[in-house]
């Protein structure tokens, strides 16, 4: 057993001690291995399909560039291919991640005033911003979609691909946030807003593990 330091006088000195609680504190890990949960089914069900999208163009996006670095630096050579296809890929890495952020009320906010409310007033502000939230990303689909005809004119300059097929990730994932948002706002409304601080926080991750393993 350790015995607690001494002062210069032979009194026992009176420190901080760092316990092991302390630590776990200090471990943001378990912000990582969180499950996916969304605020309701609908988003819920967003969240799932966005998350296996932004996998799967997440691998096909680090094959082509490992295939591209390959080809450059030991053949001297490229592929077409590899050399566009990554940045053809990343606007709809970008939507699904998109997605994915709104489903969780993961994107960033600046809540300090909504955090302050309490009660009814914390809800019909709730409400009201992802209402808010709904109609404006349907204004930017629709202007995303007034672009479409221009984009389509454009070209890859590499594969000669229709720009369009890129730029359709805009229009996709406004559309899926003004869906996401409505039904978040309806959700609110029936059910009784939450704050975004209690989604997917170490608490609310522990009670969803359990509940699926049925602790």
């Amino acid at each position: 057993m350790t015995k607690p330091p001494h002062a210069a006088d032979g009194t026992t000195a009176v420190g901080t001690v760092i316990t092991e609680d302390d630590i776990a504190a200090l471990d943001t890990q378990s912000v990582l291995d969180e499950p996916l949960e969304a605020t309701d089914p609908i988003n819920q069900k967003f969240l799932r399909a966005a998350s296996w999208a932004a996998g799967a163009i997440t691998i096909i996006m680090l094959v082509l560039v490992t295939l591209s670095v390959v080809m450059r630096y030991v053949f001297n050579s490229s592929i077409d291919l590899a050399a566009e296809g990554p940045s053809y890929l990343l606007p709809w890495l970008i939507c699904a991640g998109a997605i994915v952020a709104q489903a969780q009320m993961a994107h960033v906010g600046v809540n300090f005033f909504l955090e302050k409310l309490h009660g009814r007033a914390f809800e019909i502000a709730s409400i009201a911003i992802w209402i808010f939230v709904a109609i404006l990303m349907a204004y930017l689909t629709y202007l995303g979609a007034y672009m479409a005809g221009p984009m389509s004119a454009q070209i890859t300059p590499i594969m000669g691909w229709p720009q369009i097929g890129s730029f359709a990730a805009f229009i996709v994932m406004t559309a899926c946030l003004s869906i996401q948002a409505a039904v978040r706002a309806w959700f609110f409304y029936r059910k009784g807003a939450v704050r975004s601080i209690d989604i997917g926080s170490p608490v609310e991750a522990e009670d969803a593990v359990k509940e699926v393993h049925g602790v």
